[in-house]
Protein backbone atom coordinates (compact mmCIF):
# COMPACT_ATOMS: atom_id res chain seq x y z
CA UNK A 1 0.00 0.00 0.00
CA UNK A 2 1.40 3.37 -0.99
CA UNK A 3 1.67 6.31 1.38
CA UNK A 4 -1.07 8.10 -0.58
CA UNK A 5 -3.47 5.18 -0.36
CA UNK A 6 -2.80 4.87 3.39
CA UNK A 7 -3.77 8.53 3.86
CA UNK A 8 -6.91 8.07 1.76
CA UNK A 9 -7.80 4.91 3.64
CA UNK A 10 -7.30 6.67 6.99
CA UNK A 11 -9.55 9.55 5.88
CA UNK A 12 -12.16 7.05 4.70
CA UNK A 13 -11.92 5.23 8.04
CA UNK A 14 -12.69 8.47 9.88
CA UNK A 15 -15.58 9.31 7.57
CA UNK A 16 -17.14 5.87 7.91
CA UNK A 17 -16.69 5.87 11.70
CA UNK A 18 -19.01 8.90 11.88
CA UNK A 19 -21.73 7.34 9.72
CA UNK A 20 -24.98 6.18 11.27
CA UNK A 21 -25.96 2.60 10.49
CA UNK A 22 -28.52 3.43 7.79
CA UNK A 23 -26.12 5.68 5.88
CA UNK A 24 -23.37 3.06 6.03
CA UNK A 25 -25.69 0.32 4.76
CA UNK A 26 -26.89 2.54 1.91
CA UNK A 27 -23.32 3.32 0.92
CA UNK A 28 -22.39 -0.36 1.14
CA UNK A 29 -25.26 -1.18 -1.24
CA UNK A 30 -23.96 1.45 -3.67
CA UNK A 31 -20.47 -0.05 -3.49
CA UNK A 32 -21.81 -3.55 -4.15
CA UNK A 33 -23.82 -2.27 -7.14
CA UNK A 34 -20.75 -0.56 -8.57
CA UNK A 35 -18.63 -3.67 -8.17
CA UNK A 36 -21.36 -5.85 -9.67
CA UNK A 37 -21.74 -3.61 -12.71
CA UNK A 38 -18.16 -4.33 -13.82
CA UNK A 39 -18.10 -0.82 -15.30
CA UNK A 40 -15.10 0.30 -13.25
CA UNK A 41 -11.42 -0.29 -13.82
CA UNK A 42 -9.31 -2.53 -11.60
CA UNK A 43 -7.89 0.29 -9.46
CA UNK A 44 -11.38 1.62 -8.75
CA UNK A 45 -12.60 -1.93 -7.98
CA UNK A 46 -9.86 -2.34 -5.40
CA UNK A 47 -10.71 1.04 -3.88
CA UNK A 48 -14.41 0.15 -3.73
CA UNK A 49 -13.63 -3.27 -2.25
CA UNK A 50 -11.58 -1.66 0.53
CA UNK A 51 -14.36 0.83 1.22
CA UNK A 52 -16.92 -1.97 1.28
CA UNK A 53 -14.82 -3.93 3.73
CA UNK A 54 -14.59 -0.91 6.06
CA UNK A 55 -18.33 -0.28 5.75
CA UNK A 56 -19.09 -3.92 6.55
CA UNK A 57 -16.89 -3.83 9.64
CA UNK A 58 -18.50 -0.57 10.79
CA UNK A 59 -22.03 -1.93 10.32
CA UNK A 60 -21.12 -5.12 12.18
CA UNK A 61 -19.78 -3.12 15.12
CA UNK A 62 -22.91 -0.97 15.26
CA UNK A 63 -25.16 -4.04 15.16
CA UNK A 64 -23.18 -5.78 17.87
CA UNK A 65 -23.41 -2.67 20.04
CA UNK A 66 -27.17 -2.49 19.51
CA UNK A 67 -27.51 -6.18 20.32
CA UNK A 68 -25.64 -5.71 23.61
CA UNK A 69 -27.85 -2.76 24.54
CA UNK A 70 -30.99 -4.79 23.84
CA UNK A 71 -29.72 -7.70 25.92
CA UNK A 72 -28.91 -5.28 28.74
CA UNK A 73 -32.43 -3.82 28.66
CA UNK A 74 -33.99 -7.28 28.54
CA UNK A 75 -32.09 -8.33 31.65
CA UNK A 76 -33.92 -5.77 33.81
Amino acid sequence: MTKESKVLNNNLDKKIAKMPYEEAVNRLEEVVESLSSKQVNLDKMIELYEEGKLLHQHCSKLLESAKLKIEEVKSY
